[in-house]
């Protein structure tokens, strides 16, 4: 499934601190089903998350968002969650965002304009997160275009496959 970067993302906004580890992210070495990592997906830090999210819901996080292993935040973008909204991310865990692809974007002050359970408008063309109740804004940082395509293919191996065929075709 692509994602469309024209398109305006609005949703709840579920808020979490510095230094989200991937294995509160994922904990697949305790369950193995994506049915089960779903029912406990950031429990350890908010242990409401797996009962109450819903699709369409944001996650707005402090600093190095994504830390430890390398495992993708592929069960996020399996309950619904519609983007990541972070001060910054491991580089791994980016990476394995932009692969699959989940929407993250960088927006340092993020945590200074808005609450949890509040509703947050993401526009990357404009390049700004509004919280739709106070109007406060701050800035999503531009990906390159490279990275853009990417995103707009539906992920890397979509994005490698497209690419691939533009190249061999005679």
């Amino acid at each position: 499934m692509s994602f469309d970067l024209n398109r305006a993302i609005t949703g709840r906004v579920w808020k979490f601190g510095d230094s989200v580890d991937t294995d509160s992210i994922n904990p697949y070495y305790l369950y193995s089903t994506m049915a089960e990592l779903k029912k406990h997906t950031l429990e350890s830090f908010r242990p409401e998350f797996p009962k109450e999210v819903k699709p369409g819901d944001i996650i707005v996080a402090g600093r190095n968002f994504g830390c430890g292993s390398h495992r993708p935040g592929l069960v996020l973008k399996e309950i619904g969650i519609a983007a990541i909204v972070v001060e910054s991310a491991s580089r791994l865990f980016l990476r394995n965002s932009i692969a699959l692809p989940m929407p993250i974007f960088i927006a340092p002050e993020i945590g200074k304009i808005i609450e949890d359970g509040a509703t947050l408008e993401l526009d990357y063309r404009r390049t700004l997160a509004r919280n739709v109740a106070t109007g406060a804004t701050v800035t999503l940082r531009k990906y390159p275009p490279t990275i853009e395509a990417i995103f707009e293919s539906g992920g890397m191996a979509a994005f490698a496959r497209k690419r691939y065929l533009a190249e061999t075709a005679s």
